[in-house]
């Protein structure tokens, strides 16, 4: 890297988790963002350290026409923001894989795995990047169908407890 003294320095970055490796390029905001295997690190080239790191297990990366960042990992999409910055991480949509992303104006599509289906493995899913709603996906799918289930605080699925259902104890006392 080349910092804007012209000097320059090598930088090392640890890889994450997955195989996957590239590099793109925001002259415009004087950053650098480098995934290395599965890990993002966004740079700038002035700096030595990551302005910050996202991702650990990111597979699959594209570019929007305008320049922002569309990266998959096996669960969730990481949306890093070209107009403003920021970025986003989908809820989870995939039970362990996504695949075939396809970016169409503000939406990115692609399919997801569902193990619990031997019929139809891989489904669709979209996310529009403006209004970030997402439709299919095969975890969001299940649990639509399953509204007795709900993701707990350690995103794990559980049966839903509701405030009006008491459990009854197993043992009864005379």
């Amino acid at each position: 890297l080349f910092k804007s003294d012209g000097t320059n320095w090598v930088a090392n970055f640890r890889p994450g988790w997955t195989k996957y490796y590239n590099t793109f390029d925001f002259p415009d905001k004087n950053i650098l963002v480098v995934i290395a295997g599965g890990q993002g690190y966004v740079m700038s080239p002035d700096d030595e350290k990551p302005r910050f790191t996202f991702g650990l297990t990111i597979t699959e990366a594209l570019q929007t026409a305008d320049g922002s960042l569309v990266c998959a990992d096996n669960v969730r999409i990481v949306f890093l923001d070209n107009s403003n910055g920021q970025l986003w991480v989908s809820e989870r949509i995939s039970w362990d894989g996504i695949k075939d992303l396809k970016i169409s104006g503000d939406t990115v599509s692609g399919t997801t795995y569902d193990p619990t289906n031997s019929i139809q493995e891989w489904n669709d899913f979209s996310i529009n990047l403006k209004t970030k709603e997402i439709t299919g996906g095969s975890y969001t799918d299940f649990l639509k169908q399953n509204p007795h289930l709900e993701v707990g605080d350690n995103g794990m699925l559980r049966e839903k407890v509701t405030t009006t259902t008491t459990k009854k104890p197993w043992w009864k006392i005379w």
